[in-house]
């Protein structure tokens, strides 16, 4: 990542008051952020923390997000970026971290302090960015030593308890050429948390290019709508459940698409067939990117808006000198067209998972990376993902795959979103159970008979043993901080519907 910091440090001596980091409230120039960023190492020195120690982060979207985040690759240290979701943690597991890793500091915000019921005084310092005066501090670049030349990150917690991972640094240096002819910015606009790679791996492309950061503070389209309109915003990275969000919110006031919008980027879960046909109606000019990664790997494959029709359901071929491998049970390679988990070989890839060295040996096999994603590569190399190893659903021998039924679900008339897990089923293994997000709400007589109705449409649509047992119906469907559907929270509450009859 020292890229990173190079060009932050480039763009400050060529044009010290091009914007670089922008968000609700505050606009940092290049210039400024290169000095905030030095100012923050020598707060580190300042605090005992030396080349190689651990600092922990829990911090939401915002500009001194990608301070702390330039200060770290200049200081030299380990950054462990938590989840800025608090509900994935407790006090115990903070402290507990940053006795494992020797953490000296802990940079957060005060409400995320408030919530944790942490204390300033304790085993490791405790700043809250709102109070930390940087400029008191001095203006200092210390020399890389390469002792801290790993970043830390935290999955979402998509199939159990987040788990940190091991990244190399440099893994995300793009070795962009130095682009000294962009005259004006182009303003991105980072929706989904930075603490995702996906997201930090965009923010530091963006500054290698010189052009400009904006991150959204809320999870609100308003305010996303607000930032567009006032910073002119030219390309966007969000999440299919995000981009959903803010079509609903356009329709429902009567607004049109912002003509400044040029690209938008999608990562997370790959896009569904309804939202495609979505966006099929916005404006022309408008390019949408569909791109699958996990926080393994990074980037794996990407698809743009027109191979489409000719790939539909597709997520997209290789990017990056990447190869992928679909494999079965028993880690053959499979045959194009034949459906097995999915592998993949990349410079990009984790060196390992935190304190798990079994999960990393399950995980890292030779040159690949199991991904837990099932799917198949077609005769052209274009990879079609089927749903995640453990959310498949073995119903009397056969295999469900809920991603195919979710996508027959929203094609149902009144479907506005729809999630299904298996359940334990004494004599059929599993059962699939539909959790469906309607347009209008109805009252209990409707509710009957649209499940019928619903029902009635899979079995049009579906082999019967794919047709779910029953179907649930929700004001919303809950969602994880990486803005996935939370299975595992649907699961619990329908234990809970269970136990109390």
């Amino acid at each position: 990542m020292d890229e990173v910091s190079t060009s932050v440090a480039r763009w400050a001596a060529k044009d010290p008051e091009r914007a670089a980091v922008i968000d609700e409230y505050v606009t940092l120039s290049y210039g400024v952020l290169n000095e905030r960023a030095n100012r923050w190492v020598g707060a580190f020195q300042e605090a005992g923390v030396t080349p190689g120690d651990g600092v922990l982060l829990m911090l939401p979207n915002r500009v001194e997000f990608i301070e702390v985040l330039v200060a770290t690759i200049r200081a030299d240290v380990v950054p462990y970026f938590m989840n800025s979701n608090v509900a994935y943690y407790s006090a115990k597991d903070i402290i507990d971290l940053a006795a494992s890793t020797n953490a000296r500091l802990l940079i957060t915000t005060r409400s995320f302090m408030r919530e944790l019921a942490l204390h300033k005084e304790g085993p490791f310092w405790v700043w809250c960015v709102e109070e930390v005066d940087v400029s008191k501090y001095p203006n200092t670049r210390a020399p890389l030593t390469g002792l801290g030349t790993d970043i830390v990150f935290f999955t979402s917690g998509t199939t159990g308890t987040p788990k940190g991972i091991f990244v190399n640094k440099s893994v995300f240096n793009l070795r962009l050429p130095a682009n000294s002819h962009v005259i004006e910015p182009r303003h991105h606009l980072l929706i989904k948390p930075l603490t995702f790679r996906g997201s930090m791996t965009t923010a530091c492309n963006i500054l290698q290019e010189g052009n400009t950061v904006v991150v959204a503070r809320q999870s609100n389209p308003a305010k996303w709508m607000e930032l567009i309109e006032r910073h002119n915003i030219f390309f966007i990275n969000l999440g299919p459940s995000d981009f959903m969000r803010w079509l609903d919110d356009l329709e429902s006031i009567g607004a049109k698409f912002p003509s400044s919008v040029k690209h938008i980027m999608t990562i997370g879960e790959p896009l569904t067939s309804a939202l495609k046909s979505r966006i099929k109606g916005l404006p022309a000019h408008l390019q949408v990117t569909d791109l699958y990664g996990t926080s393994e790997a990074g980037a794996i494959t990407m698809i743009n808006d027109h191979e489409w029709a000719g790939k539909d359901g597709s997520c997209g071929r290789p990017v990056f000198f990447i190869t992928i491998r679909i494999v079965d049970e028993n880690d053959r390679e499979l045959p194009a067209g034949e459906v097995g988990e999915v592998w993949v070989k990349t410079r990009y890839r984790m060196r390992e998972y935190y304190g798990d060295p079994a999960a990393t040996s399950e995980t890292c096999v030779g040159d690949f990376v199991r991904t837990g994603d099932m799917g198949f590569l077609d005769e052209q190399g274009y990879l079609y993902l089927c749903g995640r190893k453990h959310d498949m659903i073995k119903r009397s021998g056969f295999r469900i795959f809920p991603v195919e039924v979710e996508n027959v679900l929203r094609e149902a008339r009144g479907v506005e979103d729809a999630v299904v897990i298996g359940i334990h089923h004494p004599e059929r293994m599993q059962e699939p159970i539909a959790f469906i997000r309607l347009s209008e709400p109805l009252n209990a007589e409707s509710e009957a008979k649209k499940r019928r109705e619903i029902l009635a449409f899979c079995e049009s649509r579906l082999a019967r043993y794919k047709v779910p047992a029953w179907v649930w119906f929700v004001k919303e469907i809950p969602l994880n901080a990486a803005g996935k559907a939370d299975r595992r929270q649907l699961a619990q509450r329908l234990v809970r519907t269970n136990e109390s009859g």
